[in-house]
């Protein structure tokens, strides 16, 4: 294959692609993670100075946009690591939930209801 057909390839992959515009699209998404994660341990924190109770409902968000932001990621890229972690932020997200459904119910550290 010659340099010329290597870059033609390489120019049919890449079209309608901007690298500056994805790498800013990365960029941003990862400020908006961190982002979501310090508003999410504000509105924790400032729960837990009123009330002296952390609500999961905050979290619940938090991992469920992580754990769909890693779903997409694993079945676009096909990268098992991305499945794996994307599993692990499910898993986080789901026991979230029932921490939520307990609270909710009354039943959740000896608060029988």
């Amino acid at each position: 294959m010659t340099k010329e057909e290597i870059l033609q390839k390489s120019r049919g992959e890449n079209a309608g692609r901007d690298i500056e515009d994805l790498e800013v699209q990365k960029a941003a998404a990862k400020v908006a993670y961190l982002a979501s994660f310090g508003l999410c341990a504000l509105v924790s924190a400032i729960s837990w100075i009123l009330t002296r109770k952390v609500s999961a409902q905050v979290w619940i968000v938090f991992f469920g946009m992580l754990s769909v932001a890693f779903f997409v990621k694993f079945f676009k890229m096909k990268k098992l690591h991305e499945l794996f972690v994307a599993l692990g932020y499910l898993a986080i997200f789901a026991a979230l939930i029932v921490v939520y459904i307990f609270e909710l119910s009354g039943r959740f550290l000896g608060n029988e209801a």
